[in-house]
């Protein structure tokens, strides 16, 4: 039995800001990835544990049946190093986090000089307040509070993403490496 639920328009938003193109195709999608998530994280179990907890619940042999009960949340991550620190990353999100959280922390001179860092016309990629130039906010501002007062826009794919933390790094002069 289907049930139905009513968002207000912020948490729809929200939602939004944690779906995946061409993945997710309605809320509940989102919403599961979520709650997969949450519950790995809860339970320390893997993604394999949770496919066969899945299977088994919902009968099914194979994610041809029905991808979208079977989907668990992307696990592609990436590997980048700035001036040979090493970053390990999960998720486009916590690149930008940890990449933030360097900058600040080891080159925050030189961060100042560049700021707000423009991927476009519309969008920043860092900035001091989290507020693109045409008066929008950052649609998934990381980290969610700032970090010591500075904002990165995490609202990307992983190419772009890479592409845009590549042209800030070089625009600051640092050595920056794609690892994988």
């Amino acid at each position: 039995m289907d049930t139905v639920i009513h968002l207000s328009e912020e948490t729809m938003e929200r939602l939004k800001a944690y779906a995946e193109p061409f993945v997710d195709r309605k809320p509940e999608d989102v919403i599961r990835r979520l709650l997969d998530q949450r519950e790995e994280a809860d339970s320390g179990r893997t993604k394999g544990d949770i496919i066969t907890r899945l299977r088994d619940k919902y009968g099914l042999s194979s994610t041809r049946h029905n991808p979208t009960i079977y989907r668990v949340p992307r696990e592609r991550g990436a590997t980048v190093r700035i001036e040979g620190h090493e970053i390990a990353a999960s998720s486009v999100r916590d690149l930008l986090d940890q990449a933030l959280a360097f900058l600040v922390d080891k080159h925050r001179a030189r961060l100042d000089e560049v700021l707000p860092f423009r991927t476009s016309s519309e969008r920043y990629l860092v900035a001091k307040q989290a507020v693109h130039p045409n008066g929008n906010a950052f649609f998934v501002p990381t980290p969610h509070n700032g970090y010591r007062g500075y904002y990165m826009e995490a609202h990307k794919d992983y190419k772009n993403a890479i592409r845009h933390l590549r042209l800030l790094v070089q625009k600051l002069g640092l050595k920056f490496d794609y690892v994988g």
